[in-house]
């Protein structure tokens, strides 16, 4: 074992069965995007952090502060607690830290557990959102109000699955959203995605602006890359470009 430790900073008690949100980097880091944006549009407090002596020695900074780059937000008002990492989990750390974040939402008598993440673009255009539950009930309900699609077969790794296969095992309702998102870039686009189908499965309205123009600028810049890269390889190399040399 590592010595992965939570640190509450935030009373609790007065949260009543409480949803907890789960925004790990992943593919697109469409996991840490969308709960970053969950805890501004939503306005949730600083309530913890997640240390390890593994972890990355890094700060997140936001609106001129630093934070811990694995930290816990919640609100009262929305009765919900996020817990976001903002730097890559190492996977030899992944197991410790599922079963402290899967004691965490028992001891706040949590109602379920709901992570966000990205999955590989299995379409150029992508734009689907898939879902898994360890809860069939919460999988056929979702699926059948069409909010995305279901899982049948596949995997999911790190901390997401290792929750998956705990709340499987212990009966308790842990679910994970999925988006399609690019390998190669961070995807705001599948950020706003997987959060537009949160916000409907929870019914509360949630603000993607910020992240839908993102999206645009980043897809303004993939496509300018992508036409500089066919230009060149039509030109061909030259001497100036550092063409091939063989001896």
């Amino acid at each position: 074992m590592t010595d992965v430790e939570i640190h509450r900073t935030a009373d609790f008690k007065k949260l009543k069965k409480p949803l907890v949100v789960i925004g790990f980097p992943g593919t697109g880091l469409v996991g840490s995007v969308a709960a970053s944006q969950l805890v501004e549009s939503l306005q949730l407090s600083f309530g913890g952090y997640i240390s390890s002596a593994n972890f990355a020695p890094l700060a997140a900074i936001h609106n001129y502060k630093p934070l811990p780059a694995a930290r816990i937000h919640y609100s009262e008002k929305q009765n919900m607690i996020v817990v976001i990492s903002e730097m890559t989990i190492p996977i030899g750390t992944s197991l410790e830290l599922a079963d402290k974040i899967f004691d965490f939402a028992r001891s706040v008598d949590a109602s379920s557990i709901i992570s966000l993440g990205g999955i590989s673009l299995k379409e150029e255009k992508g734009g689907e959102v898939y879902v898994i539950s360890s809860d069939p009930a919460m999988t056929k309900d979702i699926v059948a109000k069409k909010f995305a699609k279901p899982i049948r077969e596949g995997a999911t790794t790190g901390v997401t699955g290792l929750l998956l296969t705990k709340g499987t095992l212990e009966r308790f309702p842990v679910t994970t959203i999925l988006a399609e998102a690019s390998e190669e870039y961070l995807d705001p686009k599948a950020a706003s995605n997987v959060l537009k189908v949160f916000a409907r499965i929870i019914n509360v309205p949630i603000s993607t602006s910020t992240l839908e123009k993102e999206a645009k600028e980043v897809s303004k810049a993939v496509k300018e890359t992508v036409l500089k890269a066919k230009l060149v390889k039509r030109k061909g190399p030259s001497a100036e470009e550092g063409g091939s040399m063989y001896g």
